[in-house]
């Protein structure tokens, strides 16, 4: 490693030591996240908000879209969930250790982008032979710019492989040896990227107690009246907004229907259905979905808190006589958690 290199991959791995503590002050987290990135993107030669045309451009796979190179940078950007999904890597690691004292931790991490995040930031948080990760990514020209960062930091110890697939529908060699799977390949809702695909393919071919991130997503569903949101609904994507609507629960949990769907014998593309009673007429004017998800133990994004955690309102003024809400998950080119009423 060049004099250059070795200051470069010491400054990323004393700026990340930051992000490993969990009262970390939020404006601390930004600043160190920007400066983060200013090193990936003078180095990968993408920011995220320039470059090739090309690399604007999502990527269609079996089932939902992959982000394209520039989406996929700017998500270091996306500081709460850099920061919780970092955190939440680092403590399944050191969780792993403790599950398996003597071997190497195998992090099988599926969608890495251009930065690889989650290996360049955490990996020198380890020393060599205590962990290895294993990358996945559609975007060729990312995997490219991955590997040439993971070089440029002098990490190649801690790179087992790279595949160039789709990762709904890889066949991983030697996959019951991962101790780890790793994606954050999700928008809000489960909507449009293609995580729930991903995992559908993956966890039949690891081991049966792999360690998985985020361990669950949940959606929850509330309806709101006119009388709690006078002025429309920007409100609700105030931090600090509490205004408690009518919450019908829980619409979709994503580790139960995996474990429902996988289950099936028969399967028919169908992941997940339900029907919940609608709430009494006065609060029929609006409808969110909210997603949390659980990265891992006591460590969540909630609402609002990251792009992949907005809400999804709608303005229901046409919705005609009904007493129920039907939720349906189709896996299929586009993703979207669809609702109607009957």
């Amino acid at each position: 490693m060049t004099k250059q290199q070795t200051l470069q991959a010491n400054s990323v791995q004393e700026l990340a030591a930051y992000l490993i503590d969990p009262d970390i002050k939020i404006e601390h987290e930004a600043n160190i996240i920007d400066r983060l990135h200013e090193v990936f993107s003078e180095l990968a030669i993408v920011s995220g908000f320039d470059g090739e045309e090309g690399w604007k451009h999502d990527v269609q796979t079996s089932s939902g879209m992959a982000i394209g190179v520039n989406e996929a940078a700017r998500c270091l950007l996306d500081y709460r969930r850099t920061g919780q999904f970092f955190r939440g890597l680092y403590a399944a690691i050191r969780e792993a250790k403790r599950l398996f004292p003597k071997e190497t931790i195998k992090v099988l991490y599926a969608g890495c982008g251009p930065y690889a995040p989650f290996l360049t930031l955490i990996a020198p948080q380890f020393l060599p032979g205590e962990v290895v990760f294993s990358l996945i990514e559609i975007n060729g020209e990312s995997l490219e710019i991955a590997k040439a960062l993971v070089a440029e930091f002098g990490l190649q110890d801690y790179l087992q492989d790279t595949f160039l697939a789709d990762a709904t529908l890889l066949q991983v060699p030697a996959a019951k040896d991962y101790h780890i799977l790793f994606t954050e390949t999700m928008d809000t809702a489960l909507e449009r990227e293609p995580m729930v695909p991903i995992l559908l393919n993956l966890l039949p071919q690891l081991r049966p107690n792999v360690l998985v991130l985020p361990r669950n997503v949940t959606i929850e569903g509330v309806f709101f009246s006119h009388s709690e949101l006078p002025n429309g609904i920007d409100i609700l994507w105030e931090l600090t907004s509490t205004i408690p609507g009518h919450s019908i629960g829980t619409v979709m949990d994503m580790a139960e229907a995996l474990e429902t769907y996988l289950d099936l014998e028969e399967k028919d593309g169908i992941f997940h259905e339900l029907q919940c009673e609608l709430p009494p007429q006065e609060y029929r004017d609006f409808f969110a979905l909210y997603t949390t998800v659980e990265v891992w133990e006591g460590i969540f994004l909630y609402k609002n808190e990251s792009d992949i955690t907005d809400l999804r309102v709608r303005d229901l003024k046409d919705l005609p006589p009904c007493d129920y809400i039907n939720f349906e998950y189709l896996l299929g080119e586009e993703l979207e958690l669809l609702f109607g009423v009957s």
